[in-house]
């Protein structure tokens, strides 16, 4: 590849990291517009509770919603975390209720979290947040009749990066662990931490490692360019992370995104399925970021997959496909 070919690709990625950061208000109103409507008026069967604190981290009170399936008897249901994108700086749990009422729909309980805000909060706080949620959601187990050994996370954009973190982070030692937390090695948390049995991650950006070296359009994430922390960038990418003892992910990715190309997505699932884990891709033709979202075959996936995987177990899952 000429000088000239490698300085164009820079500069596209560049672009597209500006874009994540700039278009991630935008997208989301459009997403709260078109998603908003939820089990209160179109399931009545489902119950929903709002704006239950699960963490206060910074003196923040970090808010979720749960949507619950009618009980039956004593019955357990499994249980998926659901992530709201926004470039890690915007965005709210709202804009996933559409998704939630849909997990709720099937039997499956559904948390959707709010989490801290870059760049008031940078890496790893959004990390954090998604662990303290997981840990709230297996400390209320018994309330929700959740059943603790079937926990999914779903998340889109930013919401899935930090759902691929979760599934990559599932089997590594505590050392490693460390570089993606502001947590301690002794607090006690890490032993509370419930590991995920599925992932699904909508358009997620998975490898930061080859960003070009003084671009600034995650800085407000990060920290600083990856020339200036480049340990950090490292542990922000869940490939760096891809083993054969993590968490099996469906990625969803539009074949048109250009505010996350889907080489991103395609980097962290080669090297799971080089590892011999049994992720999926699923591609959504003509398709770019934000159309994605919304896309019918996006939901349609999502919640095939929790079924396989959560409600069904033991169901063969579809061969991957590079």
């Amino acid at each position: 590849m000429s000088l000239q070919n490698v300085a164009s690709r820079f500069a596209v990625v560049k672009r597209s990291l500006l874009a994540i950061y700039l278009l991630g208000p935008g997208f989301f109103f459009i997403t709260l517009c078109a998603k908003s409507c939820d089990a209160e008026d179109s399931l009545p069967k489902i119950r929903v509770e709002r704006d239950l604190i699960y963490s206060s981290s910074d003196g923040i009170e970090l808010a979720c919603d749960v949507y619950s399936p009618p009980k039956v008897g004593e019955a357990k249901f499994p249980a998926v975390l659901v992530i709201h994108g926004g470039a890690w700086s915007s965005g709210n749990k709202m804009t996933m209720g559409g998704y939630a009422s849909k997990l709720a729909q099937i039997g499956i309980v559904a948390v959707a979290i709010n989490y801290r805000h870059a760049p008031t909060h940078k890496f790893p706080a959004q990390v954090d947040d998604v662990r303290d949620a997981l840990i709230w959601m297996s400390d209320n187990a018994n309330h929700y009749a959740i059943d603790t050994s079937r926990i999914g996370v779903f998340g889109y954009s930013a919401g899935a990066h930090l759902a691929c973190m979760m599934a990559t982070l599932r089997d590594e030692p505590r050392t490693r662990q460390l570089t993606t937390s502001a947590w301690v090695a002794d607090d006690p948390r890490w032993i509370r931490l419930p590991s995920t049995a599925a992932v699904v991650a909508g358009g997620p950006p998975c490898e930061f490692r080859t960003l070009p070296s003084s671009s600034t359009g995650l800085s407000f994430f990060l920290g600083g360019t990856r020339a200036e922390c480049p340990d950090i960038y490292a542990a922000a990418s869940p490939v760096s992370f891809a083993s054969e003892g993590d968490c099996p992910v469906c990625f969803i990715h539009g074949e048109r995104d250009f505010i996350v190309p889907i080489e991103s997505s395609r980097a962290l699932f080669d090297a799971q399925v080089d590892a011999g884990v049994s992720s999926e891709f699923v591609v959504v033709e003509k398709q770019g970021h934000m159309i994605t979202f919304l896309h019918p075959k996006t939901s349609e996936t999502m919640i095939d997959y929790m079924k396989r995987n959560l409600l069904l177990p033991n169901a063969p899952s579809e061969s991957s496909k590079r």
